[in-house]
């Protein structure tokens, strides 16, 4: 069980009691008679301060956390919303997640009446196909919600990290994420087929719905509100410069004017001594993001301290990461494969680790290499993506001279 930090505090107790309760599967009603003076008073730093310590505790997993908090937050969003700050006077970072909420709910709300139009025609007929086809369309058009979850993983979970303590709910929040990106996928292939399964799929976009409100809420009533008060201004400014990389979902592209924080990297003498020849630091960045590929370095502390900025990047990243672990770059449900590889490279007992899969028509090959000095010490890992669909297509030669002919 992992330390508590309230606990000269009656209120924060009861919650932690109540939390538990809930986590152990007792009695909802008895609970919530026996806390209810509590749980009507809960704030959101509070709810963020509970999460945590679910995370931390070693008895529950991100599943039974997950199922959990549906019930918890369901139980003090009443008072969650009496308290909900005014989202005018957020930062504007913050203010472009909170538009992206109220535009993600309307586009539910039109696709909660494209249902209604499906669900009234008989499966099998051809009004039926067509509203079926418009359903899958819209769903699959949520693929939009890429953009909002990639601001809050790459750019807001790292500042989130860095000043909010009792950070780790972010990490259900990332496990949510993936849930909605499955559903979508889950739907779309659902309404796709021709064998069309209508008690799957009600039970499918039930859960899509339950998982996109459920993230929405959390963030305009607990994680919003929270970073607002406390990520400091220039943190917000750095955010907000990160943002037209990243893109926007079901917004247009807001107006932004922030101080350019980008700082020269320090030269000696104009040039970088790289052993084999020298070049200027502007000669080596612009060489690095030439390449066709994404390079990601990872210190032998697990921390991140560099990528390269390639014209067609496979996978999104953000300066926020740097200096934020391996770990906290990847959803929880995969933490564990990346420790596992880390380990491996660590240890010596692999120098490559070689992954490959497929995305959006795209054959993707990913490459960990282990860094180590010249007494063989581990001192990192390069991560390498790239993009080989092309590459697994070639045939035959082809010669430089060819390229003349």
């Amino acid at each position: 069980m992992s330390e508590w930090l309230y606990k000269n505090d009656p209120h924060m107790e009861n919650l932690r009691a109540y939390c538990k309760g809930v986590l152990d599967e007792e009695d909802g009603g008895a609970l919530f008679r026996e806390y209810e003076e509590d749980i009507r008073s809960v704030k959101y730093p509070e709810v963020m301060a509970l999460v945590n310590w679910m995370v931390q505790c070693e008895q529950y997993d991100t599943d039974q956390i997950k199922d959990a908090l549906n019930r918890i937050i369901n139980i003090f969003s009443s008072n969650l919303m009496e308290l909900h700050d005014d989202s005018a006077n957020y930062p504007q970072f913050i203010k472009i997640l909170s538009d992206e909420n109220q535009a993600i709910t309307a586009r539910m709300n039109n696709i909660k009446e494209e249902l209604k139009l499906l669900s009234k025609a008989e499966e099998g007929t051809y009004p039926h196909d067509i509203h079926r086809m418009s359903v899958k369309n819209s769903v699959e058009e949520l693929s939009a919600l890429e953009a909002h979850y990639v601001k809050k993983e790459n750019i807001l979970f790292p500042y989130v990290e860095k000043y909010i303590p009792e950070y780790r709910c972010i990490q259900i929040m990332w496990s949510m994420h993936d849930d909605v990106r499955r559903g979508i996928k889950k739907i779309s292939a659902l309404l796709g087929d021709n064998q069309f399964d209508g008690v799957q799929f009600n039970r499918a976009i039930g859960r899509l719905f339950f998982d996109i409100y459920g993230l929405m809420f959390r963030e305009d009533y607990i994680l919003l509100p929270m970073s607002a008060k406390m990520i400091p201004a220039e943190a917000m400014e750095d955010m907000l410069g990160q943002c037209p990389e990243v893109g926007y979902t079901f917004i247009d592209a807001p107006e932004i004017n922030v101080r350019s924080s980008s700082k020269p990297l320090a030269e000696v003498n104009g040039m970088v001594n790289l052993e084999t020849g020298e070049l200027s630091v502007q000669q080596l960045i612009m060489m690095l993001n030439t390449l066709p590929v994404d390079i990601t370095y990872v210190d032998e502390n697990d921390c991140v301290r560099y990528f390269s900025s390639p014209k067609d990047r496979i996978f999104p990243r953000s300066k926020a990461i740097i200096g934020r672990t391996v770990q906290n770059c990847h959803p929880p449900d995969s933490v564990h494969i990346v420790n596992e590889v880390v380990a491996r490279l660590k240890s010596g007992k692999k120098d490559v680790e070689n992954f490959w899969i497929q995305m959006g028509g795209k054959f993707i090959l990913i490459q960990y290499f282990a860094i180590r000095d010249a007494k063989g010490e581990y001192r990192g890992t390069i991560e390498v993506s790239q993009e080989v669909s092309e590459i697994r297509e070639l045939k035959g030669e082809k010669r430089l001279l060819d390229i003349v002919k």
